[in-house]
């Protein structure tokens, strides 16, 4: 291996990296990357772009020049995202970002050293033996290089290059790139076991073979996720998606499986297979979760919506730093006697030029991102502090609940780090109460049960969070060990009258069956007089809403909890 880069620090770091795999040559500049190439036998090059005097680019064009060096296999490093296409289209094989993922930039390497190790065997092997017991091999190991071990199908490295020289092999036809995904197919596996979540990728490769062998290339890019590339109208028709979805029905997983599609219909065919798939993927995310939708084209919007929403991280990340993001709290009241109980934390980001920022342009984001753990986390913090100092103004102050992600479930020290937060502030447990959705239930329900039985253990109140509004809310009454439940009344709908009286049929049903267990009832998002009367004649506890108050910065609802302690529980209506 040839390290080439005029930095000694990287080139070390490099170095000792593939140390133990390569006898490490290195070059300090480009023109005596090329003195080192002509004197020995080089393997693979990897070389920096951003290099003074000869850089990497023209590095590449002298030695795509020269019929001795043009073989050799080159992974540029580089910090500049515009430079990765340049350097492919200059022939570059593959790129490593700075600064290093040392896992990262031993695999890419690996995998091009593997290919074109495979590449020299087939080679070696026509020269070997008979041309019969080479052809052989070379197909053995081309199928192991290109093939996914599960289904057969093409790995993400030959379904790219299939699918380049499907187009090159039919420059008069339209072709689109589409990407599939299974709707929390984890849950499958930890439900079922991995051999039913195998069945089910097989089942879609079967049927992928049966429908598509003719009209295009096929492949699955790594877990559950597809890529496909065929002609447009075969591409828009939707037969296969038709038939994919009843090929996992008839694997009798007892729950329904529901498959999203993002198209991109290719316009620009120079543009790298990879990037196709991403702009597909994008396509994808756009629909993933809608229950209404599974099928959606990529446009230009999509990709000014990710490139906005990388800029909003790294606003994100600045607004934390300088703690513009602060907790509104939304009072809860007794919908009896119209006593303030509790509040809930609704976080808002105070931007110095836009003013507030609506949660809705922000949150979806940061929960995508993972972000949002650290957003949630600062919240927290604040909603302890604003209890000590409620605590210290008064004998008693009212709980506050919080938003708890999904995603800080599969976080190992999370119940720890809880305990420990209300531990620093010296705050009872009780008093930071924990909404969790319905639905992230169902998205990790094994750790998450463990979880909240360690949480309930140290006194925290847990509370289910848009209740009504998941898949399965009955029988999540039965499973999921909660302290308390929010209705979410969006359920009742823009629909009808004769939708609305369905609607209100069912949480007559559901509110007398959850109190039975002992679950109080928090009703949010109340905003007329009729919610509010509808509630309070099927017996939920408490409300919260415009119809009553709305969020609000921390000092003022320190007031509130202050002027509802002076007045009697019978004085507000």
């Amino acid at each position: 291996m040839l390290i080439v880069d005029d930095s000694k620090v990287d080139r070390t770091l490099l170095a000792n990296l593939f140390a133990g795999s390569y006898k490490v040559l290195q070059a300090s500049g480009g023109r005596e990357s090329l003195d080192v190439l002509a004197r020995g036998k080089v393997d693979i090059v990897v070389l920096d772009i951003g290099m003074e005097g000869m850089d990497g680019f023209a590095v590449l064009e002298a030695m795509k020049a020269d019929p001795d060096l043009a073989d050799i296999p080159v992974i540029v490093e580089t910090c500049e995202t515009a430079h990765e296409e340049t350097a492919l289209t200059c022939g570059a094989d593959d790129f490593i970002a700075k600064p290093f993922n040392p896992v990262v930039a031993r695999k890419r390497v690996d995998n091009i050293v593997v290919k074109h190790v495979l590449e020299r065997e087939r080679l070696q092997a026509a020269l070997r033996e008979t041309e019969l017991l080479a052809a052989r091999r070379a197909q053995e190991l081309l199928h192991v290089a290109e093939h996914d071990r599960l289904t057969g199908l093409y790995n993400r490295t030959a379904f790219c290059r299939k699918t380049a020289e499907l187009l090159a092999a039919h420059p008069d036809e339209e072709f689109a790139v589409i990407q599939f995904d299974i709707e929390r197919f984890k849950i499958i596996n930890e439900l079922y076991g991995s051999a039913k979540g195998d069945e089910v990728l097989l089942a879609i490769a079967r049927t992928l073979g049966e429908w598509l062998h003719v009209a295009g290339v096929y492949g699955r890019m790594e877990g559950d996720r597809f890529a496909l590339c065929l002609p447009h109208d075969v591409a828009l028709e939707g037969d296969y998606v038709r038939a994919l979805e009843e090929a996992v029905a008839a694997t009798e997983v007892d729950r329904q499986v529901v498959l999203y599609f993002g198209v991109y219909e290719i316009e620009d065919r120079t543009m790298p297979v990879d990037i196709m798939c991403d702009r597909a993927n994008l396509a994808l995310h756009s629909v993933k979760g809608d229950y209404n939708t599974h099928f959606a084209l990529y446009d230009s919007d999509m990709h000014q919506t990710f490139l906005a929403n990388h800029e909003l991280v790294g606003e994100g990340e600045r607004a934390l730093r300088e703690g513009r993001f602060e907790p509104f709290v939304q009072p809860v009241f007794d919908l009896a006697t119209g006593a303030l109980v509790s509040g809930e934390a609704l976080v808002r980001w105070r931007d110095p030029q836009k003013g507030l920022v609506p949660p809705g342009q922000f949150l979806p984001f940061f929960e995508n991102s993972g972000f949002i753990i650290r957003l949630d986390g600062h919240i927290r913090e604040a909603v302890c502090q604003l209890l000590v100092q409620m605590s210290e103004q008064r004998s008693s102050c009212p709980p506050v609940s919080v938003n708890v992600s999904r995603l800080e479930f599969y976080d190992p020290r999370f119940c720890q780090n809880l305990i420990d937060l209300v531990s620093r502030y010296n705050v009872p447990p009780s008093l930071l109460r924990l909404e969790i959705t319905e639905s992230a239930y169902a998205d990790n329900l094994p750790q998450l049960l463990e979880a909240v039985a360690q949480l309930q253990s140290h006194g925290f109140t847990v509370l289910m969070d848009d209740f009504g509004a998941g898949y399965s809310s009955l029988s999540m009454l039965r499973d999921v060990p909660v302290d308390m439940i929010k209705l979410d009344m969006r359920f009742l709908g823009d629909g009808g009258a004769g939708a609305q009286e369905r609607e209100k049929g069912i949480l007559k049903a559901i509110v007398p069956m959850a109190k039975s267990l002992g679950l109080p009832i928090i009703a949010e998002g109340v905003e007329t007089a009729d919610q509010a009367a509808f509630l309070k004649s099927i017996g939920c506890d408490y409300v919260q809403g415009f119809l009553y108050a709305r969020p609000m910065p921390r000092d003022e609802y320190v007031a509130l909890v202050a002027a509802a302690a002076a007045a009697t529980p019978g004085e507000r209506g």
